[in-house]
């Protein structure tokens, strides 16, 4: 049976059951979650009638095809409402059941460790109670992000698991917490240094875990800082153990990999490679897992895409980073090496060596392309890269070809799209993204 003491000293936990790997807070996901993970973190709020279920928010709209509040629900009618994932997941995938807690320790209980949070402190006696009935009270902890919350959790006979964002450790005082029960101290990525150090140094029993990571990069700063436990929505990007996907991520099971920066829908995976998402509302897209990263030795990446609009000397670019670390895809914003291939309003082609050290973005090669571009016309920008040179074109437009004697960035690359966040009114459709 899991417990917390089988815990590897680095370990990984799958957010709301791996919210990137399947829809949110139900037993797909769990499964999702439990090929990469340790840990296996889910939400809970209460029904009217006491009920424990898994859901996040305090309203069923945003997941299911419900309304109304978790709490006006009974068990008759909860078991009858059903998650919604085409609308906030992905097009195309199936209704599904929304499960009770006790059917997700009935499931996933002594297989792994769980964190189960208590979205409403009124829900902590349940949830003691489910636990301590299937005996597991060393595998199952109980979430809060409520200081206050810890010391009831704890006189239920359970562990205690403290989640805090960057905002409110400005302010904490983590030994308190420790002192005060906390078993986990669960502290925000985006803190400073200096705050998860003072995490850190307050050695909760079961250590500091760090949420809630997207990227490779994110988790290496946190495995640096002394943090043990990393909580991630893409346990199978994160961990680096799921394989470049090849087939229809819906098809083949539920998808794994993809980040988006921030508002851009979630991609379908197609056959031999090809993802394909209409993206209109974010300026910069990371895509993780089904094409990254990409071997630099000899590869080709193609991405088909149209701009809404020919003003504005708009462009759409596609770059190629050496790690993960978030870029906005400016000059202004250099944080690791690689290089940036633009089409660009003006109809030039042009290609950019990024440099994280000096944080310059210089020119190294430009063409024109032929021609400026039509709105909502299919276009393709090949960048094309071997050993000693770096190409790009856009072959619908001519035969110009952009092309740079340069061989400084070479290694496994991170492919992202992006499109002038400065140019109002202009959006970006991207379709059929390859790398070959």
């Amino acid at each position: 049976m899991a417990s917390f003491d089988d815990l590897p000293l680095v370990f990984y936990s799958a957010h709301r059951g791996g919210a990137g790997e399947a829809p949110e807070n139900t037993l797909e996901a769990l499964r999702a979650g439990a090929r990469w993970a340790e840990v296996l973190d889910l939400d809970t709020q209460v029904l009217g009638d006491g009920t424990a279920v898994l859901m996040h928010d305090v309203t069923v709209d945003r997941t299911t095809s419900g309304t109304g509040s978790v709490s006006e629900y009974g068990i008759a009618q909860w078991q009858m409402l059903r998650s919604d994932p085409a609308s906030w997941f992905a097009a195309g995938c199936p209704a599904l059941a929304v499960p009770t807690v006790e059917q997700a320790l009935d499931a996933f209980g002594g297989r792994r460790v769980l964190t189960a949070e208590a979205k409403n402190a009124a829900g902590v006696p349940e949830l003691a109670a489910l636990i301590r009935d299937r005996s597991l009270v060393e595998s199952v902890l109980i979430n809060t992000n409520d200081p206050g919350v810890v010391p009831a959790i704890r006189a239920e006979g359970c562990r205690a698991h403290l989640w805090r964002s960057a905002a409110q450790m400005a302010g904490d005082d983590m030994a308190a917490f420790v002192a005060a029960g906390a078993d986990v101290l669960d502290v925000d990525i985006t803190a400073t240094d200096a705050l998860i150090d003072q995490a850190v140094a307050a050695a909760p029993p079961l250590g500091v875990w760090a949420h809630t990571l997207t990227r490779r990069s994110q988790r290496d700063r946190a495995v640096d800082l002394g943090c043990r436990g990393i909580v991630t929505d893409y346990p199978g990007y994160v961990t680096g153990l799921a394989p470049t996907r090849s087939s229809d991520s819906l098809a083949a099971g539920w998808g794994y990999g993809y980040v988006p920066s921030a508002a851009a829908p979630r991609p379908k995976l197609l056959a031999a490679g090809v993802l394909h998402f209409d993206w209109t509302t974010d300026n910069q897209v990371l895509l993780l897992g089904e094409l990254s990263p990409v071997p630099m030795d000899s590869v080709t990446v193609e991405v088909k895409f149209s701009l809404s609009s020919a003003s504005s000397r708009p462009w759409f670019g596609l770059h190629l980073g050496l790690d993960d670390a978030g870029t906005v895809l400016k000059s202004t914003a250099i944080v690791h090496d690689g290089y940036t291939c633009q089409f660009t309003g003006g109809g030039n082609l042009a290609i950019y060596r990024d440099d994280a050290a000096s944080k310059t973005s210089t020119s190294i090669a430009s063409a024109p392309a032929g021609g400026t571009f039509a709105a909502n016309t299919a276009y393709t920008l090949r960048v094309s890269v071997t050993p000693t040179q770096i190409s790009v074109t856009v072959p619908e437009l001519s035969a110009a070809v952009a092309t740079a004697m340069d061989s400084k960035h070479r290694g496994p690359m991170y492919v992202y799209l992006g499109r002038a966040a400065s140019t109002a009114g202009v959006t970006a459709k991207a379709w059929d993204v390859t790398a070959a």
